[in-house]
């Protein structure tokens, strides 16, 4: 194993830096939730692996170019059980010493296999 989670127990806040592990990954699966508020966008919720910071993350799958496409989105069809390998980072809102300007989260990244569709 690479670099280890750290403890939010310690009290003291992360500093930002750039960097994955690979146990990111299996903790965002093992705590992360997948809501479905409407077909087509998918809210990921669930603690950063790394600072442990609530995140709710939005996915969504497609959009509406053109009259024509609203209306063949808008009949109803089953749709497949679908699986895509989404690139995570951390988007929290909290301090992070060293994070440059403009940036925000700790700095972690990942990827997560999310699944979509009828259950």
């Amino acid at each position: 194993m690479t670099a280890s989670v750290p403890s939010p127990e310690d009290g003291e806040p992360l500093p930002y830096k750039e960097v994955t592990d690979e146990a990111y990954a299996r903790l965002a699966a093992g705590s992360f939730t997948v809501e479905e508020p409407r077909p087509g966008t998918l809210i990921l919720r669930g603690p950063c692996p790394r600072c442990r910071a609530p995140m709710e993350i939005p996915l969504v799958s497609g959009i509406v170019r053109s009259p024509r496409a609203a209306g063949e989105r808008l009949r109803r069809r089953p749709r497949p059980q679908q699986e895509t390998v989404e690139p995570m980072m951390c988007t929290c809102e909290d301090d992070h010493p060293n994070r440059p300007e403009g940036r925000y989260g700790c700095g972690a990244y990942w990827t997560l296999t999310v699944s979509a569709g009828p259950r």
